[in-house]
């Protein structure tokens, strides 16, 4: 079996090189974790990123060797897309009939895989880390195995693949079609949703984007994409489970 494992998403793809002492069981779990984005025999993407080295010589050290892997590869497809796609920091599903999609924006830690891993249940999952769209608004999917906190070890993170977790496929045209600023406020006892000026949302999402100053006019990009998707709205909830309604009500219905 070779040593390197063949990934897509962003619409590029990268090479993970494989090495170490415990370098089988490392590529085992890589393609396990990694099922949606494995490279089908044949596809060729436009772009290449950089190739990225996963070394694991201690088979106890895999789960923080996943963890780590999964950064340097979304990091190698952000760099490679820099100044191609505009890039936010977001998760994102898509209803599997139409193609609109939610995009829901926050930093890190703050909800985005823990809604992903609802929503999905109903609706195409995109991702839950970074959300690249081309002038079109067209999203280019990257469903890279979602990054699940362990209860009882909170400083480990298990990388589990969208296919094991039973989240449904993308549909074949996602595009962005309504922008949320994700709120999670405990106290909240249901979910509020309110309009975003429109400067506050640029400031926002400039904010939480990646690589935004190597495109061409770049604020004018933005701004073109929340013309497009807008008006950009603040979510706030408590729970995942709070938002079913709200979710089906920006997505046109029900999947």
């Amino acid at each position: 079996m070779s040593d390197v494992l063949t990934l897509h998403g962003l619409g590029c793809s990268v090479e993970v090189r494989c090495s170490g002492d415990a370098a089988a069981p490392l590529l085992e779990a890589l393609r396990a974790a990694w099922s949606r984005c494995l490279v089908a025999d044949g596809r060729v993407e436009p772009r290449a990123a950089n190739p990225v080295e996963a070394r694991l010589d201690d088979e106890g050290d895999l789960a923080h060797r996943l963890m780590a892997t999964t950064q340097t590869v979304t990091r190698a497809l952000i760099a490679a897309q820099a100044g191609h796609l505009l890039m936010v920091h977001a998760g994102a599903v898509s209803h599997p009939l139409t193609g609109v999609s939610l995009v829901y924006v926050a930093p890190g830690g703050t909800g985005k895989t823990t809604l992903s891993r609802r929503l999905g249940q109903s609706y195409g999952y995109l991702t839950d880390e970074t959300v690249g769209m081309d002038a079109d608004g067209r999203i280019l999917p990257y469903p890279k195995p979602l990054s699940v906190r362990r209860q009882e070890q909170p400083g480990v993170k298990d990388e589990l693949s969208p296919d094991a977790l039973g989240l449904l496929a993308a549909p074949p045209a996602p595009v962005a079609s309504r922008v949320v600023l994700l709120a999670r406020d405990p106290a909240a006892t249901a979910a509020d949703v309110e309009e975003v000026p429109f400067m506050d949302a640029v400031f926002a999402l400039t904010e939480q984007s990646s690589s935004l100053a190597a495109l061409p006019r770049p604020l004018h990009r933005m701004a073109d994409f929340i013309d497009a998707a807008g008006p950009v709205l603040r979510l706030r909830y408590a729970e995942a489970a709070d938002l079913d309604g709200t979710v089906t009500a920006l997505l046109g219905g029900a999947a």
